[in-house]
Order: structure tokens, then sequence, then C-alpha cells
């Protein structure tokens, strides 16, 4: 069971409701456990640089999922990360040595899915070599569907890398 989890959370899904219930059991196991609200923008608000109101946003987003969490008896810590979902899964990783990734995500198609989400979890799971579960919710914040961990690679050691 995984001891250190980090969960990447997207736009207005902490809103929609309390802890998923699928999510329940991998968390109530875990000793530690990080969240990362990324900074959301849409493509123009990227291009123009203009992050302020997506912070904001990403801000207001952590904080209800901490609310979600100490609601559930659960204790977390994290902050708000870069518009790049994986460097801000990077650079939570710098500091957090997880052994599992939740990501919680739109299901792919809808209206309010970002279009920073499209491949989002398989670029996760190629990046990092960390198990990683994936989370789509609806509209209303139900999760419809379930991507299960993929086994956690090996891991090349340095002198294979440079070979």
């Amino acid at each position: 069971m995984a001891k250190r989890i980090l969960v990447l959370t997207n736009e207005h899904l902490a809103d929609a409701n309390e802890v998923p219930e699928s999510l329940l059991p991998l968390i109530d196991e875990a000793e530690e456990i990080y969240v990362v609200a990324p900074t959301l923008t849409t493509w123009l608000q990227s291009l123009a640089g203009d992050i302020d109101r997506a912070r904001v946003s990403a801000d207001e987003r952590l904080h209800t999922v901490f609310d979600h969490m100490h609601a559930s008896g659960l204790d977390a810590h994290g902050a708000v990360g870069d518009e790049d979902q994986i460097a801000a899964i990077a650079d939570a990783l710098v500091d957090f040595d997880a052994d599992l990734i939740v990501l919680r995500l739109h299901v792919p198609g809808s209206r309010d899915e970002n279009w920073r989400e499209h491949r989002v979890s398989k670029r996760v799971r190629s990046h990092f070599g960390v198990p990683t579960i994936v989370l789509y919710f609806d509209e209303e914040g139900h999760v419809v569907h379930r991507d299960e961990p993929l086994e956690r690679p090996r891991r090349l050691r340095r002198r294979e890398v440079f070979r």
C-alpha cells in the first residue's frame, strides 16, 4: 500500500464533492499526502503570460481540497503548481518522494477539460516511473472512470542511461 501519495487536482472538481469514495481507501493508509493544484490557464492566457487569475483559482481549489480532506479526517499539505502539469508534478517530487500519484482529471473531451489535460496521464506515467491512478470526473464531480496504476517500471542505473 502506498505510504506517500501525491494528488494532482484540476479545475472545479474540488467544489463538486468531498473526497471521492474511490480515493478514500488509498489515502486512509497513507502516511503523508501532498496535493498539487496546477495553475490551469487557457491557451490564450498561457500565450499572453496572463496567469494571475488562474493562480488565484488554483489556490482556492487547493484550499477547498484541504477542507474536504480535513473534514474526512485526513491531513494533507501541498502547493499551487505550474501551469504545465508535468512541471508541477516534477516540482513537487523534488521535495516529496511519492510512491503513488493520483490524478483527478476531467473526462476527456468534456466541456470542462482543460487543454493541458490532454494525454497528461500518459505523460505522467512515462516521465516519472511512479505508479499512477487516474480518476476521471464528470461535470457534477462524480468519478465516472478509474485507470489503475501500471507496475512501477525498473529504474535505469546511471551507467545504463548513458550507454
